[in-house]
């Protein structure tokens, strides 16, 4: 351990970033892209693109969960500000499976007829990668991404102690191609959005608290979670009336379903965002709001009331937060925070910038960890330096090709191929390893100035497919497809001027 507490501190900070740094790396990316999950889902299913809202849509919404009402439970999501179609999903239990499959069907929010989609995982494998990795029993996948997270909770307080002058740093950037120059990159973005770090880290950390620090549930319920679940939505519902006796399996009318509906409209005038039929013990239905009416509105404590199917009378309706407990109110508003639930479009592409700032910190402190012992090791060889120095390659220019590699994977393979969804995954990671592998076989100057070409090049070829395939009725389109796209040409812009200023960065050093 060094001699100075300072000292000690920048150790920890350096060695706590650097030996998950790579994985954190990752959880950053594939969080930031989840920020927008729901936009990344619609644009990986194309067929949804020339749904449109209408005043119908509510009505037509109502008629196809009238036809389908025959399972025991259904789930319609209408129209909203992230999506212009209407859904349908329910869940049938499989013979091989434990877990029963989950049945999705799209509708066109203005004419009704059912919109056949794709097979893809969309962003929910990203989504699902930044928490729990991927093939990998899920709770090990959480393990390991919650001890990644500490050590990144580890890194941000070390670092705040170590930058003695973190406000001035706020308006320091020197330009210039050595360790100064990356020192600034990597903390201008730190201290930049360091609230929305700390925030991010933490509430991160709290979502895995039942987990890592499961004892307090253990110990109340032993080990029974859905008792616990339970409890909790009896701690938060609102008893209004009983629910009529002896109405198992009726079946919904459309009289009661739009009277339902009109109720709940007076609880949240022009602001319905979906309702459930469920129908396994006694017909109920469900409702919940479109918006979000508070930074307390998360899976488990949300808003929503419930109705007698069969007489329409409100039975229960959710306060939110749950009861009065601070603690509760505590872990709903962080929960909610990290999930960015609570945000409209303007605060969640805030929040997907401070999300930017967080890769760019995770990545500039790797390759300040090379750049600093580079003049050390270039004629002292050192096997450690060498595989830090590959792994940052591959993890930082490779994962951003695995992802635009993802991303024209969906397009180009074929509609009705079997597993189509799997292939997409495969594909992601044979083009991470496949960046690995160049990585450690390539001069790494030359291999960074690649890597940046090929992901410029990958991401510029995707709205180039975009429109050639589709390229009938472009003004129609949901305006997500035409952002996307843009967001695509400004990725590839990005990586082009990368690949050249490291370019010309070398050029110089070699004329030294």
């Amino acid at each position: 351990m060094e001699k100075s507490f300072k000292q000690s501190m920048l150790w920890l900070h350096t060695y706590s970033g650097l030996i998950l740094g790579w994985l954190l790396f990752a959880v950053f990316v594939t969080g930031t892209t989840s920020y927008y999950r729901n936009e990344i889902n619609t644009w990986m299913k194309p067929e949804l693109q020339y749904s449109k809202q209408s005043i119908n849509s509510i009505n037509i919404a109502k008629q196809k969960a009238l036809e389908l009402q025959n399972k025991s439970e259904l789930f319609v999501d209408l129209p909203n500000s992230r999506s212009n179609y209407i859904s349908i999903k329910w869940f049938e239990k499989e013979k091989t499976s434990k877990r029963p499959k989950r049945v999705m069907k799209y509708y066109d929010a203005s004419t009704g007829e059912e919109i056949h989609t794709r097979q893809t995982k969309g962003g929910d494998f990203l989504y699902r990668f930044h928490f729990e990795l991927y093939s990998m029993p899920r709770y090990i996948g959480r393990w390991i991404v919650g001890i990644a997270t500490m050590s990144m909770l580890v890194a941000i307080i070390t670092g705040i102690i170590i930058h003695t002058r973190i406000f001035k740093d706020i308006f320091t950037f020197r330009n210039k191609a050595n360790t100064r120059g990356w020192m600034d990159a990597h903390i201008l973005p730190a201290v930049a959005a360091l609230p929305f770090h700390i925030m991010i880290t933490y509430s991160g950390l709290l979502l895995f608290i039942r987990l890592m620090m499961p004892w307090g549930i253990t110990a109340v319920y032993d080990k029974d979670f859905n008792s616990f679940l339970k409890d909790f939505t009896k701690l938060k519902q609102t008893y209004i009336q009983k629910p009529s006796k002896d109405i198992s399996h009726d079946v919904l009318s459309k009289k009661n379903l739009d009277l339902i509906l009109e109720k709940a409209n007076k609880i949240w005038p022009n602001n319905i965002g979906s309702f459930v039929i469920n129908n396994e013990k006694k017909l109920i239905v469900e409702v919940s709001p479109k918006e979000k009416d508070s930074i307390f509105s998360l899976r488990f404590d949300r808003s929503y009331a419930i109705y007698d199917g069969k007489t329409t009378n409100l039975i229960y309706q959710s306060k939110t937060p749950a009861g009065d407990s601070i603690t509760s109110k505590t872990f709903a508003s962080m929960e909610t925070l990290h999930r960015a639930r609570f945000a409209d479009s303007f605060m969640r592409f805030i929040l997907f910038v401070c999300g930017v700032t967080g890769i760019v910190l995770a990545g500039t402190g790797l390759i300040l960890w090379v750049e600093k012992r580079k003049k050390k090791y270039t004629k002292k060889k050192s096997y450690g330096f060498f595989i830090v120095d590959k792994l940052n390659i591959g993890t930082i220019a490779g994962l951003f090709i695995a992802i635009a590699v993802y991303f024209i994977s969906n397009r180009v393979i074929g509609f009705d191929i079997e597993n189509r969804q799997n292939l997409e995954i495969n594909s992601f990671f044979i083009a991470w390893l496949l960046s690995y592998i160049y990585a450690f076989f390539r001069n790494s100057k030359k291999a960074w100035i690649e890597q940046f070409a090929i992901a410029s090049l990958l991401y510029l070829f995707i709205p180039i497919i975009n429109l050639s395939i589709y390229k009938n009725n472009i003004l129609q389109r949901d305006t997500i497809y035409t952002y996307f796209d843009i967001s695509f040409i400004i990725l590839s812009f990005v990586f082009a001027v990368g690949a050249y200023f490291l370019r010309k960065r070398y050029k110089k050093g070699e004329a030294k």
